[in-house]
């Protein structure tokens, strides 16, 4: 007999895994690595932004959220 399991849903996911997550609000954080001066040098710096829009409201991440896309849900 085969067990199934759900889905993990991203609202699930996001509390898991989400580094912005905090009690069900968002952080607000923002990484930015720009990829063509780390394939130029090697390295890149890592700048952080906090998104005021964001910060301290209700996670979005099920309308859809830029950090989670490319952060979390790779």
């Amino acid at each position: 007999m085969a067990i199934r399991r759900k889905a993990m849903t991203k609202l699930r996911k996001a509390q898991l895994e989400c580094a912005n997550w905090d009690v069900g609000n968002c952080l607000g954080c923002n990484l930015y690595i720009d990829r063509g001066y780390l394939k130029r040098n090697n390295w890149v710096p890592v700048f952080q932004t906090i998104n005021t829009d964001k910060v301290d409201k209700p996670c979005i991440v099920e309308k859809g959220c830029k950090y989670f896309d490319k952060f979390v849900a790779r």
